[in-house]
């Protein structure tokens, strides 16, 4: 039998309190669900149901994970004929057992996992994980039958890892309820969790990085990333937390968890997949159509405060980075020192690029390098130290300090590529370089990483040495300098935002909306000036006469418009006349409106014309709020104006937000530079624009279940000092879909 510091069968069952022992080290308990977390993160015992030897089955290679790694609790199989499975005693079900296991891995076919996930909750058994799949990602009926387990497993007060996942790792327990075969992965301080097991997998065995846990979370049906997340906050051996994600169950959680990894000095990584994908249905509204999925994750993980990676290459690099580097930057310029003119040029390049500011040196830094340097060498960023420190390395360490010191420097960058081709007296040529680097990072304040332009890295023997010096060594031009850009900017979780604005929904307008009675734009312009919003004045016509007489009251000149419920894009179908100057020109558009809207819709209700007030000069932007299947109501900022889609100037947010991030927000269109006043043109009313994004987003929270999509486009931003006016508005009601 296999011997283990628990015994031969585990902690008895009737001293469950010895099971657990005290909390894992750096995790506060405080919660039923934070302890059955832990257990599942931190068993002292195992049961394995549907236990197998047979070669290529997940549990067999759970089976041989656990005892390969030295898992050094207690294992028990269970399975319904087999006396022993790889040595250890089995026992047909869960409730046989002699003692209670802290998690259970349930190791059998879909249909037959709710019945063993219910026994276990009864017997008292606190986590479990599922690698069935069969489950919501198959359609409705896998959603209901996970429906049902997470209802289960909430009813017995579990955590599950899965379903539909490979399970988990501990690389310093050797805890492996993992149900693929595992090469050996060296103990470190890096933690992955991944929906997709495959690419967890590439990702913790790309030999890059060191790992405190692996975790397979499948379609996390119960236990979430949040969870995941806020045990890892508080896991000493844990200092940087990948996360590769398709989705956020819980946003609010998700936040929460993030600060708390903030708060503990984790970074935290996330690689999302299904960016590129579409949504369902395109709206009518323009803002449907540019508001894209990933632009409202974007924000969001933005303002969570995570480090965003495009690909695994940047994941994995970015990663290495932070678990080998703590010092924090100073500032954020980078210095680059290499060997090799053309190889600092072709990496001088891609920084650009990429965003990285290589700063100009300062005059003492300049002097050093001149009095250390050959004559023919130029003391600048980024520098060439020529081939000379091949045989004078400590000319080469010098000028690793003068860098390190200069006030603008604030990571120092040695780019040396010794390709893994070369033999290895070739490669021993750079060990002098690589000595001189090992001896400056030992000693300096300033952070110092090593970049190989090549994906594949440097020769091993190089790898060794710098490895033993534990210095980041960054393979791939882009993926390296994108991790140091990270580094050099580390992103803090945004604050709740404060003195919101906040308006209560009016029933009359709830009713209306969840009816799904459509709104004309007079109907728009009501519902927004009944909430605060400056809106054009404007009144209706249902005749040619009707219509002269509203373009009188109002004041030449005016714009004329269709008035119709179903018609959103007005202009399209003809319904738009602007600048009409006189009474003869408003008979003559009335009519022009009338006769072309009817033929371009024909099956369109038309309720007459709307004339309304000329608005002339300001800046035409947009603000457009769209309903995310995640986040609820998203908002969108950009320029307006019929070239909306054209331009594709906008930026989106999730609400709520506060004055400060809806500035930022602007700032990160173009429609920043009109505002600021573009090519001598005057500057616009950034703050009465700013005050009316946050109206709209007040509006959007306040009525979230009531509105689909409400769009300002354009919305005029006039001369500083003179306000804005709402000059076309769109509302669609969700007909109780909200």
């Amino acid at each position: 039998m296999r011997e283990n510091r628990f015994g031969p069968f585990g902690i008895q069952h009737r001293d469950l309190g010895q099971v657990l022992g005290s909390p894992s080290p750096g995790l506060a308990m405080s919660t039923d669900r934070e302890d059955a977390v832990a257990r599942l993160m931190r068993p002292r015992s195992v049961a394995v149901v549907g236990a197998s030897e047979k070669p290529g089955a997940p549990t067999s290679f759970v089976m041989r994970n656990l005892i390969g790694c030295g898992f050094r609790g207690a294992i028990h199989p269970v399975h319904p004929t087999a006396q022993a499975v790889f040595g250890l005693p089995a026992v047909k079900r869960l409730c046989e057992l002699p003692q209670l296991p802290d998690a259970v891995l349930i190791g059998v076919a879909a249909e037959r996992v709710l019945g063993v996930l219910d026994e276990a909750g009864q017997i008292g058994i606190k986590a479990a994980v599922i690698l069935a799949s069969g489950f919501a990602e198959i359609g409705p009926s896998g959603q209901a039958l996970q429906a049902t387990l997470a209802e289960t497993a909430r009813r017995h007060g579990m955590a599950v890892c899965g379903p539909n996942c490979l399970g988990l790792f501990d690389v310093h327990t050797g805890l492996a309820l993992y149900s693929s075969r595992l090469a050996p992965i060296e103990a470190g301080n890096v933690a992955i969790v991944s929906h997709s097991g495959a690419l967890g997998i590439a990702l913790a065995h790309s030999g890059r990085l060191r790992l405190s846990m692996l975790i397979s979370a499948g379609n996390a049906a119960v236990t979430d990333f949040p969870d995941y997340l806020s045990f890892l906050a508080g896991d000493a051996r844990t200092d940087v937390v990948g996360l590769v994600m398709e989705k956020i169950g819980n946003p609010e959680a998700f936040s929460r968890a993030t600060a708390a990894m903030h708060a503990a000095g984790k970074p935290v990584i996330v690689l999302r997949l299904g960016r590129s994908q579409k949504g369902a249905a395109a709206s009518a509204a323009h803002t449907g159509s540019l508001a894209g999925s990933d632009e409202a994750f974007l924000d969001f993980f933005r303002r969570c405060g995570v480090i965003l990676v495009d690909d695994a290459d940047e994941f994995i690099e970015t990663a290495a980075l932070l678990s080998r580097e703590r010092r924090r930057p100073r500032s954020k310029g980078l210095a680059l020192i290499g060997v090799s003119g053309g190889s600092m040029a072709h990496v001088s390049d891609v920084a650009e690029q990429v965003g990285l500011d290589l700063p100009e040196l300062s005059p003492p830094t300049v002097a050093t390098l001149s009095a250390l340097l050959p004559a023919y060498a130029t003391p600048q960023n980024p520098l060439d130290v020529t081939g000379i420190v091949f045989a004078e390395p400590g000319i080469y360490r010098a000028a690793l300090q003068a860098l390190a010191a200069d006030p603008n420097i604030g990571v120092v960058a040695a780019v040396q590529d010794v390709p893994a081709g070369l033999d290895d007296g070739g490669a021993e040529e750079y060990l002098g370089i690589a000595a001189a680097i090992a001896e400056h990072r030992a000693h300096a304040a300033t952070p110092s990483v090593v970049i190989s332009n090549l994906a594949a890295g440097p020769h091993a023997q190089i790898a060794r040495a710098l490895d033993a010096a534990d210095i980041p060594v960054l393979h791939g031009t882009r993926a390296a300098l994108k991790a140091i850009r990270s580094f050099g900017d580390l992103p803090c979780p945004a604050l709740a935002p404060a003195g919101l604005p906040l308006i209560e929904a009016h029933p009359r307008w709830t009713r209306r909306f969840v009816a799904g009675k459509q709104l004309t734009e007079r109907e728009a312009k009501m519902f927004l000036a009944d909430h605060g919003l400056t809106v054009t004045r404007e009144l209706p016509a249902r005749s040619r006469e009707a219509a002269v007489a509203a373009a009188r009251e109002i004041g030449f000149p005016v714009v004329m418009k269709i008035e119709s419920p179903d018609i959103a894009h007005k202009t399209e179908a003809g319904g738009v006349h602007l600048g009409v100057a006189d009474a003869d020109g408003a008979a003559i558009a009335y009519d022009a409106i009338m006769v072309d809207v009817a033929a371009k819709a024909p099956t369109a209700r038309l309720e007459g014309v709307v004339i309304q007030e000329m608005v002339e000069g300001g800046v035409e932007a947009l603000i457009g709020v769209a309903m995310h299947e995640t986040f609820g109501p998203t908002l969108l900022v950009g320029t307006g104006g019929v070239l909306v889609e054209f331009l594709r100037d906008s930026a989106v947010a999730v609400l709520p937000i506060g004055r400060a991030a809806a500035h930022q927000l602007v700032g990160r269109t173009r429609l920043a530079h009109l505002i600021a006043g573009y090519r001598g043109a005057p500057e616009a009313d950034l703050e009465a624009f700013v005050d009316a994004i946050l109206g709209i987003g007040a509006i959007a929270t306040a009525y979230a279940g009531a509105l689909s999509a409400l769009e300002l486009n354009p919305i005029a931003i006039l001369p500083k000092g003179k306000g804005v006016r709402v000059l076309d508005a769109l509302i669609i009601a969700s007909g109780g879909k909200g």
